[in-house]
């Protein structure tokens, strides 16, 4: 049976259940938990139910990691803030400065940067001289985000990373489980929402009066970097056709392809 079958046969308040268990054992067996928070819809219904689960069971908040790239809305920032404020966690954010201190006319020249980003380079197998500050390339996706995140697992000694990955999100994920032990660094990806659909996680913004990004209510699909983010209609996400038309249409199809890749190299 294939992922998108599984998810359709559950309702939703047994894929919250579900969820909890999931975030249950998380948060009572690692010791540095953090919830990787991006104020995108399904990121934020992961931090709703924890919110609601330590509520409901006197647990203690984790930390949420957001990673910034450089290249988000103002919209975006305003939320973390807004919400880290009035939902009173602790919010870490994470950046590789080395790269984002180099961007020169929208470039970055390699033999400016240090060691450790050269060597995470060789494992793309790029071999030019200057790449663009974008994240819909392989090399600029990695550096921004992949690397940036595992720099804040080493600093801050997280072992686990709570995600609002979904299985019908992208076929690359569609195979992924619940719990993932990961390697340099070593942790472990917790996946607390595989089983939900995009409506599910809309159902759930509006049933528990979730913070939801503006971007969406303008038409937007799926939310990440300015230039990476397109408007796909001119009615809210959440009243588009979900089930016959292509989440992740308005990101960079290349991107798309090179899921596989990207995951290979840590990405989530």
């Amino acid at each position: 049976m294939d992922s998108i079958k599984k998810e359709k046969i559950l309702d939703l308040n047994s894929k919250i259940e579900i969820s909890k268990v999931i975030l249950r054992f998380a948060l009572s067996t690692f010791k540095k938990p953090t919830i990787v928070w991006s104020a995108g819809k399904d990121s934020t219904v992961v931090l709703g139910i924890v919110k609601k689960l330590i509520e409901e069971e006197n647990l203690k908040m984790p930390p949420a990691l957001f990673i910034d790239h450089g290249d988000h809305y103002i919209e975006t920032l305003e939320l973390i803030d807004r919400v880290s404020n009035d939902w009173n966690f602790r919010l870490v954010r994470t950046r590789n400065d080395d790269v984002l201190d180099n961007v020169r006319d929208g470039k970055i020249k390699i033999s400016g940067l240090s060691d450790e980003n050269r060597a995470e380079i060789n494992k793309i197998g790029y071999t030019g001289d200057y790449f663009e500050y974008s994240l819909e390339t392989e090399i600029g996706n990695h550096l921004l985000k992949t690397v940036a995140m595992k720099t804040a697992i080493k600093k801050y000694g997280f072992d686990a990373l709570i995600t609002g990955v979904r299985w019908d999100e992208n076929s690359a994920r569609s195979t992924e489980v619940f719990i993932s032990p990961r390697v340099n660094p070593e942790h472990v990806r917790v996946h607390p929402i595989l089983t939900f659909l995009e409506k599910d996680i809309w159902k759930v913004m509006f049933d528990w009066n979730l913070p939801i990004h503006p971007k969406y209510r303008e038409g937007f699909r799926s939310i990440d970097g300015i230039h990476d983010s397109k408007k796909v209609s001119n009615v809210p996400a959440w009243e588009q056709n979900l089930e016959e038309t292509s989440e992740r249409a308005g990101r960079s199809q290349d991107k798309e392809g090179m899921m596989e890749k990207l995951r290979a190299l840590g990405y989530m």
